[in-house]
């Protein structure tokens, strides 16, 4: 696995990211990433099959809480 991830956003605009973590909860693959330009920028990205798409609200609140809980394979 690279140590880098490409995303383009709605915008066209490429962003790379660092990759802090990668793990599995409940089958779905998440990436936690930095923003290669601003390092406070933290994402949280879910794999799907049309490609990795940006975790919020409630689904972020749950999965985080199981990552800091070490509940994540």
């Amino acid at each position: 696995m690279s140590d880098e991830v490409t995303r383009i956003d709605e915008g066209g605009v490429e962003r790379r990211f660092k990759m802090h973590d990668a793990f599995e909860l409940e089958g779905t693959p998440y990436y936690l990433v930095e923003d290669a330009a601003d390092p406070d920028s933290v994402l949280l990205l879910r794999e799907s099959e049309s490609g990795l798409e940006t975790v919020d609200g409630d689904e972020f609140k749950r999965v985080m809480a199981a990552l800091e809980e070490d509940n994540v394979e």
